[in-house]
């Protein structure tokens, strides 16, 4: 098989994924970054963002087997593997790589059990040829040849977290050392920056190029992969696939690692920023400083016309709309925006609150809620064509138990209290709010 030859091949297996019912929300994640086939890599590798095939590894494995490989890295990506769990490579290279393979390689075995689109690939006698003495000499220690399966499997670790398998790791290890059976190689068999050859696993691990990433970019990179799995959520849920795949773990994903107010200004921040010029001139010492960074100054308003649209609903009463209120103080107290709009919906805009950025410091005081019907957030959209109100951004708070999401002419970002679902809209952004 020829280069291009296997690059179409390559391409229609990974086209083949992102299109089935099983994987169509991995797509987004599978979308990020590069990919490349090459001659001088042993399997295949990621560093969280792109990926590297071998050649000579992947023109030997059957269409299923590939397909593994590929959701196998891509699994990486979509867990943040590389950046989340670099101290656990520090303190010990082959056991991190483990613990993250064997999380993988259950979740995949599990979604595909009967290897329709993705089978584990079998090592075969050329692969075994081809492998490295020291991972061939670690292989037959674990009594695994040619024959058996290539990557790293094994029911105990169902269920478990990554940190949980690590320390189940750490543990035999300790046993080992104290029997005097250690083999000797706890930091992997990496060549000094981490990289390692797959320490029995089927794909390396580039630890050296994640660690080598700025604050700011590993942020950056967590806000993409983000963004990528809410992207998937909503393709599956647009496909007819209701809330997914939930053997993904995608909406597990989800809960524990979002910080709404961050997100919150990060979206307020880019809508604006996409209009105006940045300058390091002048900074001003008023903006942004609540949270202890510095922004470039923007030439003009920083953001001159906010919608807050703030679910007022049957379903909302109680906790939930206490909820989302209390958000939108947390928002008067830490932006200043020269017009706001406050607007109270159910199955349509109830109230309408106009503040500036005075008196929007004062807004819990003077709001008066008003609500207690359906939930059509489309009305608020039609509200404000009508009105010929244009925001920088809308805001819609709410549970996200709503008819219809609307189609929206400004950004809109859907800061979203549920704590029974984690629901994604299919238009704009969306964020969820934790409450204690």
């Amino acid at each position: 098989m020829n280069d291009e030859q296997l690059k179409r091949r390559f391409t229609k297996v990974r086209v083949n994924l992102m299109r089935s019912p099983m994987f169509i929300e991995m797509a987004p994640i599978m979308m990020l970054g590069k990919k490349h086939i090459v001659d001088d890599m042993p399997t295949a590798a990621t560093d969280g963002r792109n990926e590297w095939y071998g050649k000579s590894f992947i023109e030997k494995l059957e269409d299923e087997e590939l397909g593994y490989v590929v959701m196998h890295e891509n699994f990486h990506k979509m867990g943040r593997h590389l950046t989340i769990y670099k101290k656990l490579s520090e303190w010990n290279h082959a056991r991190a790589n483990a613990a993250c393979d064997y999380w993988i390689n259950g979740k995949l075995n599990k979604i595909d059990p009967s290897g329709i689109l993705i089978r584990m690939p079998k090592i075969t006698k050329e692969m075994w040829d081809e492998l490295p003495k020291k991972t061939q000499a670690k292989l037959t220690k674990e009594n695994r040849g040619v024959g058996s399966a290539f990557g790293l499997v094994d029911p105990t670790y169902d269920g478990m977290n990554i940190k949980q398998i690590w320390d189940i790791l750490s543990r035999e290890d300790d046993e080992k050392e104290e029997q005097g059976d250690g083999d000797g190689d706890g930091d992997g068999d990496g060549d000094g920056d981490g990289d390692g050859d797959g320490d029995g696993g089927f794909d390396n691990h580039d630890w050296g190029t994640a660690n080598g990433m700025t604050e700011q970019e590993i942020k950056e990179h967590a806000r993409d992969i983000d963004d990528a799995i809410r992207q998937g959520i909503a393709a599956a849920k647009k496909a007819g696939n209701g809330a997914g795949n939930r053997a993904l773990g995608l909406q597990e994903l989800l809960k524990p690692k979002i910080n709404w107010r961050e997100q919150l200004q990060e979206f307020i921040r880019s809508s604006c920023s996409a209009k105006e010029q940045s300058t390091w001139r002048k900074p001003n010492r008023r903006r942004y400083f609540h949270d202890g960074i510095m922004l470039p100054t923007m030439q003009g308003q920083t953001l001159h016309e906010l919608v807050l649209a703030i679910d007022a609903s049957g379903s909302m009463l109680g906790k939930p709309l206490q909820v989302v209120m209390s958000e939108v103080k947390g928002v008067a107290e830490q932006l200043s925006i020269n017009k706001v709009h406050v607007l109270y919906w159910d199955g349509e805009v109830e109230k309408h609150e106009e503040y500036d950025r005075v008196s929007f410091k004062n807004w819990e005081n003077t709001t008066s809620p008003t609500g207690g019907g359906g939930t059509t957030p489309s009305c608020v959209a039609k509200y404000l064509q009508e009105k010929r109100i244009t925001p920088d951004a809308v805001v819609v708070l709410t549970d996200g138990e709503v008819s219809g999401w609307g189609e929206w002419s400004h950004p809109v970002l859907w800061a979203i209290y549920n704590p029974r679902n984690a629901i994604v809209s299919p238009v704009g952004k969306t964020i969820n709010i934790e409450a204690d």
